[in-house]
C-alpha cells in the first residue's frame, strides 16, 4: 500500500508527461491510420487525465491520499 500512497501523493509528476505523450502518439497513430496502437496511446493519455482529475478533486497529495486509504479501509 506504501507504493499506491507514493503514487497518489505525486500523479502530476506522472500523470502529466502520460497525458502529453499518450495524446502525441496516439494523434500520430491516429493520422496514419494505426487504429490499435492509436487506441492504446489514447486510452494511456485518458488514464492520466483521470489520474489528474482525481488529484484536483481530491484536494492535493495529502488528501488524495486520505481518499484512497478511506476507501480501502472501507471494504475491509
Amino acid at each position: 500500500m506504501i507504493e499506491l500512497y507514493f503514487m497518489a501523493r505525486h500523479i502530476p509528476f506522472w500523470a502529466i508527461p502520460l497525458i502529453v505523450l499518450g495524446g502525441e502518439f496516439g494523434y500520430m497513430f491516429w493520422l496514419r491510420k494505426k487504429k490499435k496502437q492509436a487506441i492504446l496511446c489514447l486510452g494511456i493519455a485518458f488514464l492520466g487525465f483521470t489520474s489528474t482529475c482525481f488529484y484536483v478533486w481530491a484536494g492535493g497529495p495529502e488528501k488524495s491520499v486520505k481518499v484512497i486509504r478511506n476507501i480501502y479501509r472501507s471494504h475491509n
